[in-house]
């Protein structure tokens, strides 16, 4: 070797642009992969889990009662208008197995009150062979653990 770079040495943008571009997309494709939740019952509780937060958050900004009807279906976002209970949203049904334990009544809705109080729970959430319970004393946001 002489030491004399040609013309023809490395690579070109085009070629550099493509090997970044292959990569990005191989990078996005696993990220994406690993990071879906299952669709046992991690993810029907961790929905809960979320729903319910973004309720009581919701109602405390507002300052109105608002209402979550949960059953061993699923479960529904309501509101208080006009003297009764009316549906704010699509109902959203459980992927597995979920049973409401508390509260007793279950056409009575989760009240979620501007002063952040919420009606106590405890739900439990089943999918191949795991369990998951959910509970919250009123004050606290939902705490959920095995079973």
């Amino acid at each position: 070797m002489d030491g004399r770079i040609t013309p023809d040495a490395g690579f070109t943008l085009i070629e550099l642009m493509i090997a970044v571009t292959v990569l990005a997309l191989l990078t996005t494709t696993v990220s994406l992969s690993v990071n879906r939740p299952s669709a046992g019952a991690g993810s029907d509780f961790a929905r809960f889990q979320g729903v319910h937060a973004r309720l009581a958050e919701q109602a405390v900004l507002s300052r109105q009662v608002l209402g979550l009807r949960v059953d061993a279906d699923g479960y529904q976002r309501l509101a208080w208008r006009g003297g009764k209970w009316v549906s704010d949203g699509d109902r959203a049904r459980w992927r597995n197995g979920v049973a409401v334990l508390q509260p007793f009544d279950l056409t009575a809705p989760l009240q979620f009150a501007p002063s952040g109080q919420v009606t106590r729970l405890k739900i439990r959430f089943e999918a191949d062979e795991q369990v998951m319970i959910c509970e919250s004393d009123g004050w606290a946001g939902v705490s959920c653990g095995r079973g």
